[in-house]
């Protein structure tokens, strides 16, 4: 410890030579000059003084006829005044530290719970994304509660969600919400009618039925009211609730032209590169995506041989469609408009199931027009507001 304290301060190693060099000692002892380590040698003395007597040193060994001269320099200061002029040998590290402190403050990886989906990951990650959070960014406690709360604002099936960030390393926890049950609309409504048709069934679980099973009913006429009157004349309301199978005939016509504009996908596909941190974006040079083009985003931390550093790729892939003219042949445009009424009666009733189907078609200059008949079997009740 006495080393490495006295080699923080500058000392000088001499050696004085020729002379009364015996009376330059006494001289110097005389002036209150500090010597030490003092040892002869042949012709003269050497020893230790502290750097700043040596002027004083020098001074009291011409009057003895001694040459005073410096062996050896010791000390952080002349350590320091190899570096005189290259400042930025000492700088630098100071840079660093500084550079590296900063660097915490950084997003350098992100990690999620292993107990997360791989959907529910990629759907926090692009909500991260848009909050400017994401590799190379920088972070602070207020912007991480900020976050937390839109998060779960954004997705209802997450129960609870932290953000940890230590070290440059942003950590994600969340748990999955549970099902919450439906709570059905308490009003008041009768069941009515979609459409004619014979009631085949009836499940009435709330209200009173207005029909039986073997009844025809006629398009808006009650099914199962949602209310009675009492003995007293009294209303009783009720949430009617319930299905009724019927068998009824549909008819839809649909007309396809044999020649129609549509966007297809030309198979060329390239990707557009950007590079974000520190709030800054660097679009890399590529091939600018047309109004027609289908594009898909992702984001990935830039890695460097497995290392993943504090900047965040995001990619582009965009897939190029173009405007086409389809050219259809009769049977062709026969099977779409075909198709198309089919698909207008399970919109109507999802549940439905086809007993007959009769169709007829009638063939234009352009054009190709199908009539279809169905026999069906479906639920029909719907709910009507009293």
């Amino acid at each position: 410890m006495a080393k490495l304290w006295s080699g923080l301060f500058a000392r000088v190693r001499f050696v004085a030579l020729g002379g009364r060099y015996e009376r330059f000692v006494s001289r110097c002892a005389q002036a209150g000059i500090p010597l030490a380590r003092l040892r002869p040698m042949p012709g003269g003395v050497c020893g230790v003084m502290p750097a700043r007597y040596y002027k004083r040193a020098a001074a009291q060994a011409r009057p003895c006829r001694t040459r005073l001269r410096v062996k050896r320099r010791q000390g952080l200061w002349f350590r320091l005044r190899n570096y005189q002029g290259r400042w930025g040998l000492l700088l630098g590290p100071l840079a660093f530290a500084a550079v590296f402190v900063l660097m915490q403050q950084m997003v350098w990886s992100i990690r999620y719970d292993a107990a997360l989906t791989p959907a529910e990951r990629s759907g926090i990650r692009q909500a991260l994304y848009s909050m400017d959070i994401y590799e190379g960014a920088f972070l602070n406690q207020t912007r991480l509660r900020q976050a937390e709360k839109q998060l779960l604002n954004q997705n209802d099936g997450l129960a609870w969600v932290s953000l940890n960030f230590s070290g440059g390393r942003l950590v994600v926890e969340a748990a999955s919400a549970q099902p919450q049950p439906a709570v059905e609309d308490n009003d008041f409504t009768d069941l009515t009618a979609l459409t004619d048709g014979l009631i085949l069934e009836m499940n009435v679980q709330e209200g009173f039925a207005a029909k039986q099973p073997g009844q025809t009913v006629a398009a808006g006429e009650v099914l199962v009211t949602a209310g009675k009157l009492d003995r007293d004349g009294a209303l009783i309301p009720v949430h009617a609730k319930g299905t009724v199978q019927a068998r009824f005939t549909r008819s839809y016509q649909c007309t396809q032209p044999l020649e129609y504009q549509s966007q297809l996908p030309t198979g060329r596909v390239w990707s557009c590169l950007s590079l974000r941190a520190a709030g800054r974006r660097l679009a890399l040079p590529a091939r600018q995506p047309g109004e027609l083009d289908c594009c898909t985003t992702t984001h990935r931390p830039l890695t460097l041989f497995g290392f993943a550093l504090p900047v965040t790729v995001e990619e582009q892939l965009v897939m190029e469609w173009q405007s086409e003219t389809v050219h259809l042949t009769e049977d062709q445009a026969r099977d779409k408009a075909r198709l198309a009424c089919l698909r207008q009666l399970f919109r109507d009733f999802p549940d439905a199931r086809i007993l007959r189907q009769t169709e007829e078609v009638s063939a234009g200059e352009n054009s190709v027009t199908v009539t279809v008949v169905l026999q069906v079997e479906a639920n029909i009740a719907s709910a009507e507001r009293m």
